[in-house]
């Protein structure tokens, strides 16, 4: 059984990490900065050390190719943007991991009945333009978001035709896409299992809400006689909270962003925005805790507006499968689990039918921040499961 050289991707990560490595620890590489080119020229050269031939597209996607016996294609992919101050594995596992599972490959002679493609997807995070924007062009799927975008695309120096003309000219060849990843959540850690299997990635609904009160003198208006906005808004979150965990256990709301007018120590607040973040993989879960929100806004004299819907997506029974037999087949524990956060995976699965991601803890359940880690031993485990997955998938 074919297994990866840990030590040079280690040092693959750990290279690529200093590449935008900031004074709090973290790593700040996002989508179209200095650090972000600096990054992907990294890449391209170790995508040709494996022996891929290196295409850089019109959003700078980076797609390393190793041709096969046919032209029936295979994706494997993630990204290497980062937020600010993020980690050295999100995204970056999955990208240096393909990358490695394609280099043993190579060195072992291993001739593929697939073309397998590794892709490097630009501006996955969308902390610069819009989220999932590499993976959304290569697939054909930016369109409609074009007109919201223009300003920010030609701020650096991309146009509408470079979205249109990074769509892929040979998608009805892809047959299959797989995405391996830190799982960004505390459940395998907390499980003790090997590996994930991911089975769905949640739906997801934003709203900027407003709730308006009665601005006033904090010292002269007797408690009975306030309207204030932030005890509504307040209010409001406690019995969102406690809605979503009676409908649904797996489902999740936050409001990660607050702000309360005129916001004076000594002004009882007149007006308060928020943002109201709903998840599940059950739409009918996501529409019951809307509806109660919408009906709390009528309450609490409040507006809404949506700024983001995007449907649950459902990874193929086939790569989930295909995943389990290579987990097995090396020894590790495996379970079946959704993924809370969004990936270039989603937008994949809107085409191409065969989608699947596999899962390496992440210790503490942390990401998005310089204390995001994977032990080393896990990263090893997750990639030699991502290599023999690509191994048996090219046989069926």
């Amino acid at each position: 059984m074919e297994a990866i050289n840990l030590e040079r991707l280690k040092r693959h990560l750990l290279e690529l990490a200093e590449i935008g490595k900031d004074d709090t620890g973290g790593v700040s590489r996002l989508a179209y900065s200095k650090e972000y080119y600096h990054g992907i020229e990294l890449i391209k050269k170790w995508m040709e050390e494996a022996s891929l031939s290196v295409k850089t597209d019109a959003v700078a996607n980076v797609l390393g190719t190793r041709k096969g016996k046919t032209d029936r294609i295979m994706i494997i992919g993630s990204h290497t943007d980062t937020v600010e101050h993020g980690g050295i594995f999100d995204g970056c596992l999955g990208v240096l991991g393909a990358i490695e599972a394609l280099k043993v490959i190579d060195e072992a002679g291993i001739e593929l009945e697939h073309t397998v493609m590794v892709a490097n997807w630009a501006e996955e995070e969308g902390n610069v333009i819009k989220g999932l924007i590499g993976s959304g062009s290569f697939v054909g799927k930016m369109e409609d978001s074009i007109p919201a975008i223009a300003e920010k695309l030609k701020a650096y120096g991309i146009t509408p035709e470079d979205i249109r003309k990074s769509k892929f000219e040979d998608l009805d060849k892809v047959e299959k896409y797989l995405e391996l990843h830190i799982e960004q959540g505390g459940v395998l850690e907390k499980k003790k299992k090997d590996i994930g299997i991911v089975s769905s990635i949640v739906g997801e609904e934003r709203y900027m809400v407003t709730v308006l009160g009665k601005e006033n003198h904090a010292g002269t208006t007797p408690m009975e006689y306030r309207d204030d906005a932030l005890i509504k808004a307040a209010e409001m979150m406690l019995k969102l909270n406690k809605k979503c965990r009676q409908i649904d256990n797996t489902m999740v709301v936050t409001v990660g962003w607050i702000r309360a007018f005129p916001g004076e120590q000594n002004i009882i607040p007149g007006k308060v925005k928020m943002t109201v973040e709903v998840r599940s993989v059950r739409d009918e879960s996501i529409r019951k805790l809307v509806d109660y929100m919408k009906q709390l806004c009528g309450e609490y004299n409040c507006s809404y507006e949506q700024t983001l819907a995007q449907n649950p997506t459902f990874m193929s029974s086939t790569l989930m499968e295909t995943v389990k037999e290579a987990a097995d087949d090396l020894g590790l524990s495996s379970m079946v689990m959704q993924s809370g956060a969004g990936h270039d995976a989603m937008m994949i699965a809107n085409v191409i039918k065969d989608t699947g991601m596999i899962f390496t803890p992440s210790v503490n359940g942390v990401s998005h921040c310089p204390e995001e880690w994977t032990e080393w031993s896990d990263v090893e485990k997750s990639v030699n499961v991502l290599l023999n997955t690509i191994l048996k998938l090219d046989k069926k």
